[in-house]
């Protein structure tokens, strides 16, 4: 009897296990549900990581991209290269990890792992803590290299940005040249308007649904912020002058209300006073007034790189995702970038208190399943746009 029954329960398990096998292979939703849950883990480098232990390193190899300059790009091959695969351009952000990080390297293996190709393109701009109008451009440009290669289902590529890098890969989407082609766009952790953002890191103020937030910035966005608004300044002389001044500003805490120095503001003019004026007050409608006496180049700089001005270009599925704690790039960026962009394409909005930034912050635990679930059905719906 007892031998009959076992047969009966193997003969189950055996039959289940085979539908299991069957859907994964058939069911494209039961499939993509399995990848999730097994990225997870990899992306959050925390628990167990069946992806790493069943799935073959991928072949990681190198090439350039770039007309102006030739840049690195890192390329992660799946080892089962028996027809073309879908690929993913991973743009990485202002002062980024180098392509030899740990953290890149385990990120885009993780990825790769799922049957995608994965491109990491190197910026020298952005490693020199630059942001210039080109940028967009030169991540087209690693995009067209991606799309053109043997491995690569040319109409399946897609964008996922980190920080600085969500904002370019925006902006990149927008682009005549591959805005039909880009099958979808991630950005996580990015921001929308320049301008606002520049107000932001120097009053240490945020808008969020209609209520004034205090906030603070890393060290890593007050080096960035220091470097881009001296960037502004053309004269060295008064760049000098400016950089001496606000330095300590940015440095510590932030401006007070005796922060403005009518002696130093005596010698400056244009763009230099303007900066001046922005980065010594703590009064927001006044950091806004200084941002408006830019001069015009200025301002339209700024405008050629935030994504909120050109989404309504996109023409590619696009999912938004954003730290409520970020002291990187606000979480006040969120709300009107999802505005921007127009509802036809926007796919999904996710907000996390889940991460450091776009670092993960903690791992697996009981108290992190509602966030986890999040990024989950977030993970889940990206996936079932680049698969």
């Amino acid at each position: 009897m007892w031998r009959r029954r076992f047969r009966r329960g193997l003969a189950g398990l055996l039959v289940a296990a085979l539908a299991a096998t069957t859907a994964f292979v058939v069911l494209e939703p039961f499939r993509i549900a399995v990848q999730t849950l097994a990225l997870v883990p990899e992306l959050l480098d925390s628990g167990p990581k069946p992806l790493s232990l069943l799935v073959p390193t991928p072949e990681r190899i190198s090439v350039t991209y770039g007309t102006a300059t030739q840049e690195r790009l890192d390329l992660y091959l799946p080892r089962d290269r028996a027809e073309r695969h879908p690929a993913i351009l991973l743009a990485l952000g202002v002062s980024p990890a180098p392509l030899d990080d740990p953290r890149v390297v385990r990120v885009a293996t993780a990825i790769a792992r799922l049957g995608l190709i994965v491109a990491v393109p190197e910026s020298t701009a952005l490693m020199a803590n630059r942001i210039d109008r080109e940028e967009p451009a030169r991540l087209v440009e690693a995009f067209e290299v991606v799309a053109a290669r043997p491995e690569v289902s040319p109409e399946r590529v897609g964008i996922v940005g980190f920080s600085v890098g969500g904002s370019l890969g925006l902006l990149a989407a927008t682009h005549p040249r591959i805005a039909g082609r880009v099958s979808f766009v991630n950005a996580f952790g990015a921001y929308g308007d320049a301008a606002t953002l520049l107000t932001e890191v120097a009053t240490r103020r945020i808008v969020v649904r209609d209520e004034v937030r205090a906030w603070q910035p890393g060290e890593l966005t007050k080096r960035v912020y220091l470097g881009i608004v001296l960037d502004v300044i053309a004269d060295p002389a008064a760049r000098a002058s400016v950089g001496e001044a606000i330095a300590p500003i940015i440095a510590g805490d932030g401006p007070t209300a005796s922060s403005y120095d009518p002696a130093v503001a005596a010698g400056l003019s244009g763009d230099a006073l303007a900066i001046y004026q922005l980065v010594t007050t703590p009064d927001r409608a006044s950091a806004e007034t200084a941002i408006a006496r830019l001069s015009e180049p200025s301002r339209e700089l700024l405008a050629a790189i935030s994504p909120d001005r050109a989404a309504a270009g996109l023409r590619a599925p696009v999912f938004l995702m954003h730290d409520e704690a970020d002291n990187a790039i606000p979480f006040s960026q969120l709300g009107p970038l999802a505005a921007a962009v127009p509802p036809a394409v926007l796919r999904r909005v996710s907000a996390f208190r889940l991460f450091d930034h776009v670092e993960p912050d903690g791992g697996i635990e009981l108290e992190t399943l509602p966030e986890l679930w999040e990024l989950y059905r977030h993970l889940h719906d990206v996936l079932g746009e680049a698969l």
